[in-house]
C-alpha cells in the first residue's frame, strides 16, 4: 500500500522533468526507489536527484524526497525525514503521504467466523479470496470484508508537500512552504499541485543559475509533457491496492 503514491509520481515526475534543458548546461535528473541517500543511512521511498553540468563546474544535488506513512503512527516517519534533511540540507521538496484506515488492523481471532472459514484452505488464490467480498465492494472507499473480517478499509489520503526557502526545510514549521492535500474521501489537491510543479521549476532555474549565470532555461510547450497529477488514476490503483493488501495480510 504505501508504494502505490510513489509508483504513480515516479511516473508522473519522470515525464515531466525531462522537458526543461539549457543552453548553456547539462541536465540529467534521475527518479530512484527504495534506494539508499548518499551522505545518509536512510532510504526515502522516492528520491529525485539532479546532476547539472557545464564545462568548468558541475553540482549534484538531492531535488525531493518522498515518503509514505500507512496505518503508522507519522511521528516516526517525520523523524526519518529530519534525518534525510540533515543529511542533504539542499533538498527542495519533501513529500510525505499519509493512508490511515478506518481502523488499526488485526488478524481474525482464534476461532472466529474467518478463522473458521479460510483456514479450510490451505492456500486461497488472490481472486477467489477476493471474490468473497461481493461485486458491491470492489472499490477503494468500500470496506474489504470476507468472513465477517475487515481485512482492508481505507479511511483517508492526504498528502503534505514542504518546499525550501531561504533555509533547509523544517518539517514543524507550518507555513507558506507548506501545502497541504486530501485525495480521499474528498479529493482537493490544488494547492499541492501547484506547489509541485513552481517548486521543481524554480530550482531547476536557480541550479542552473549556480553554474552558469545567466543561462536560459526552456520547457516543452508541448501539452503532453506539463505536469499532469492525473490524481482519479491514483485513485483506481488503490481499488487494486488495497485488495493486495487485503490478499497480503490473510496470506501471513
Amino acid at each position: 500500500m504505501h508504494e502505490a503514491p510513489f509508483n504513480h509520481l515516479d511516473s508522473i515526475i519522470s515525464r515531466f522533468l525531462p522537458c526543461f534543458y539549457s543552453s548553456d548546461c547539462s541536465i540529467d535528473i534521475s527518479v530512484s526507489r527504495n534506494c539508499q541517500l548518499v551522505s545518509s543511512f536512510t532510504v526515502p521511498d522516492m528520491a529525485v536527484e539532479i546532476n547539472a553540468m557545464t564545462l568548468n563546474n558541475s553540482i549534484r544535488e538531492v531535488l525531493v524526497i518522498g515518503e509514505c506513512a500507512f496505518s503508522q503512527n507519522t511521528d516516526s516517519v517525520l523523524w526519518k525525514i529530519k534525518c534525510e534533511i540533515a543529511a542533504h540540507p539542499e533538498v527542495l521538496m519533501v513529500m510525505l503521504v499519509v493512508i490511515d484506515e478506518h481502523q488499526p488492523y488485526r488478524s481474525p481471532g482464534p476461532m472466529s467466523e474467518a478463522w473458521r472459514t479460510l483456514r479450510q484452505e490451505s492456500s486461497i488464490s488472490y481472486s477467489s479470496f477476493l471474490s468473497l467480498r461481493g461485486a458491491a465492494a470492489q472499490s477503494y472507499d468500500k470496506a474489504i470484508v470476507i468472513a465477517n473480517h475487515t481485512w482492508c478499509h481505507l479511511r483517508s489520503v492526504r498528502f503534505h508537500v514542504w518546499v525550501r526557502g531561504d533555509e533547509p526545510i523544517d518539517v514543524d514549521v507550518d507555513n507558506e512552504l507548506l501545502a497541504r492535500g486530501t485525495l480521499f474521501p474528498n479529493q482537493d489537491m490544488g494547492a499541492v499541485d501547484t506547489m509541485i510543479e513552481k517548486g521543481m521549476q524554480d530550482y531547476i532555474t536557480t541550479t542552473c543559475d549556480k553554474l552558469a549565470p545567466g543561462s536560459y532555461i526552456s520547457a516543452c510547450q508541448d501539452s503532453s509533457v506539463t505536469f499532469r497529477s492525473q490524481w482519479d488514476r491514483l485513485l483506481r490503483r488503490l481499488t487494486h491496492v488495497a485488495g493486495e493488501t487485503a490478499y497480503h495480510r490473510y496470506r501471513t
